[in-house]
């Protein structure tokens, strides 16, 4: 038997290359070069970097494909300049910031198996410490603006009025909805750091008239009543089986007749052990969250079937995002 090693050796050091990108990400690197082109002089001033070293760092990044050069000065690759410099319509670099966030919290994944608790407590990025809670949720803004545009294209909320986004985080669909739906007002129900920080990016959108953020716990405050249209989105892969019952019946009664409920989330196979990124995200949930994992599409259909929804359907997002988006009609 001949089996090449190579791909453990990959797995071995998978993690150099994200501590290369996330470094590179937190220096403000890619933001530095902007649309220029400099050496790494240049480059370690305007960083605070020692030359040496420097220069060394960029070219490994040149090499993973973050960064072009030519005649010993660098630019940023067309990928680095769509994604990672500030200002760009399609911005994620705090989406990585919260994901550097999380680095080390994986070193601790033995741990978390041996004790059965998430190695970063859930407190810590939904409002106890507020730079990390900060990071949390304008990276999830980041990636939002992304899916969101998807998400609204799949959910048509025509003639509808009036959104509860419960858990709605930094407030970015029910901003992209109201957007596209001139006569619907929305919701956001979230914990009070979170909320804090929505606030500021309702505002950055000027949309205050349309969309509200509102402090509280999903899973203890009653929801706001008389919504034609309740939206659940990454939510379901923080809870339970149980609790996601629960959070399908109070959305059901919250709802008028006809009222829309809407699950958007990652969701793993029927047998639960694929696909690859949707497992790792899962295993990254039990890591950040008490009770995180991930639940088959078959599950959620059940569960919104029991609370009594009907013409329950379920629409893959486009690739390359991982989401699919369950919704169902109250009668």
């Amino acid at each position: 038997m001949n089996i090449n090693p190579s791909p453990l050796f990959k797995l071995a050091t998978a993690y150099w290359d994200s501590s290369l990108f996330l470094t590179a990400n937190r220096l403000n690197l890619f933001s530095v070069i902007g649309r220029n082109e400099k050496n790494a002089s240049e480059i370690a001033s305007e960083l605070g970097t020692e030359t040496h070293h420097t220069g060394l760092f960029l070219n490994a990044c040149v090499s993973l494909g973050l960064l072009d050069k030519k005649d010993g000065r660098y630019k940023n690759s067309a990928l680095s300049e769509t994604f990672l410099v500030k200002g760009s319509p399609a911005y994620l670099g705090e989406a990585f910031k919260y994901s550097d966030d999380l680095y080390p919290v994986w070193g601790k994944l033995e741990e978390t198996l041996r004790s059965g608790k998430p190695a970063l407590r859930p407190d810590t990025i939904l409002g106890d410490d507020p730079e990390k809670t900060r990071h949390f949720v304008l990276g999830m803004h980041n990636r939002a603006l992304g899916v969101g545009r998807s998400l609204i294209a799949k959910i048509d909320l025509t003639g509808r009025k009036k959104l509860l986004d419960v858990g709605g985080g930094p407030a970015t669909y029910s901003i992209l909805f109201a957007q596209k739906n001139p006569e619907l007002t929305s919701t956001v129900m979230d914990l009070p750091g979170v909320v804090a920080i929505a606030g500021d990016i309702i505002k950055e959108f000027k949309m205050e008239e349309r969309v509200c953020a509102i402090p509280g716990d999903y899973t203890k405050t009653p929801y706001p009543e008389g919504n034609d249209c309740v939206l659940n989105s990454g939510i379901f892969h923080r809870e339970t089986p149980e609790t996601c019952r629960m959070l399908t019946a109070k959305a059901f009664q919250s709802l008028e007749p006809g009222g829309l409920f809407a699950v958007n989330d990652v969701f793993c196979n029927e047998k639960k052990d694929g696909p690859p990124f949707v497992m790792l995200f899962g295993v990254n949930m039990m890591l950040t969250s008490e009770f995180g994992t991930v639940h088959s599409v078959s599950e959620v259909i059940k569960w919104l079937t029991e609370a009594g929804f009907r013409d329950i359907t379920g629409t893959p997002l486009p690739p390359p995002m991982p989401h699919t988006v369950i919704q169902g009609v109250k009668p």
